[in-house]
């Protein structure tokens, strides 16, 4: 990851809302409501908006009555918001279709056809406003709570996005996260089809209890690089965002 990072994020107001609802329960499949999404999911959006390219990453949680509440981090053109609150709805149907929007403070609202897959696990969504050719997925947090010890292991590490001025960017290896905050691993990565093998990573890392956190890290002699954190799957897997200016990057880990 060769780009520049700023300072570690703060936690915004929003994230009280999201303490107070329950993870996400698996549900029967093919019998989909609105109850179908119960809990705090991550999510990451990528694409382009009125031309320019876009990331986002965050929580949000419903007690299944159809209304969202959480946090997101958007990067639109270089442009960073970093953990806007958020607002939203959803309606799903009983062919676990449906439609949800999503409205981050200061930002207009975003319309997104849905589809609920694995019980309420996952939800995929695809952007129906003009102007706009953008994708997310949503997965479960699927568990109570998060710490540092749930998240140690070996994760893999995938991610991809646009460095302004340099141009397409993409990035594989693997990190190494330790129950005492830190991480080490190692990966490949090419912008603009130049590539940098075996780049060491090392940095420390947080998470709170409803399983957002942030990282600082430095790749090389590139550094430090802060990155905004959600748990899903059990810690299974960690989605991330670079929360800088002139960057938009996100992917994940998988356990």
């Amino acid at each position: 990851m060769i780009f520049k990072l700023g300072r570690l994020a703060v936690f915004s107001l929003s994230i009280v809302l999201l303490g107070t609802l329950l993870w996400a329960q698996p549900v029967r499949p093919g019998a989909c409501s609105n109850g179908s999404l119960t809990g705090r999911y991550g999510f990451t959006i990528n694409g382009t908006a009125n031309g320019n390219p876009i990331t986002a990453m965050g929580q949000i949680a419903t007690n299944g009555n159809g209304t969202i509440a959480g946090n997101e981090t958007i990067s639109e053109n270089g442009t960073v918001g970093n953990l806007l609150g958020v607002l939203g709805t959803y309606a799903i149907k009983s062919d676990c279709m449906g439609t949800m929007t999503i409205q981050a403070a200061g930002h207009s609202k975003q319309n997104f056809s849905v589809t609920v897959i694995s019980g309420g696990q996952q939800i995929d969504m695809v952007q129906t406003d003009s102007g706009t050719t953008e994708l997310g997925t949503a997965q479960a947090q699927g568990s109570a709570s998060c710490s540092l010890a749930g998240a140690k292991g070996i994760y893999g590490l995938q991610g991809a996005g646009t460095e302004i001025g340099v141009g397409p960017l993409a990035l594989g290896g693997q990190v190494t996260l330790r129950g005492n905050g830190t991480l080490t691993g190692i990966e490949t990565v090419s912008i603009n089809g130049t590539v940098a093998s075996k780049q060491k990573i090392s940095g420390a890392f947080k998470v709170i209890r409803i399983c957002q956190g942030a990282a600082v890290i430095q790749v090389g002699n590139q550094g430090p690089i802060h990155l905004n954190l959600v748990m899903v799957n059990g810690g299974h897997g960690v989605l991330f965002i670079q929360a800088d200016s002139n960057t938009l990057v996100s992917g994940s880990l998988q356990r």
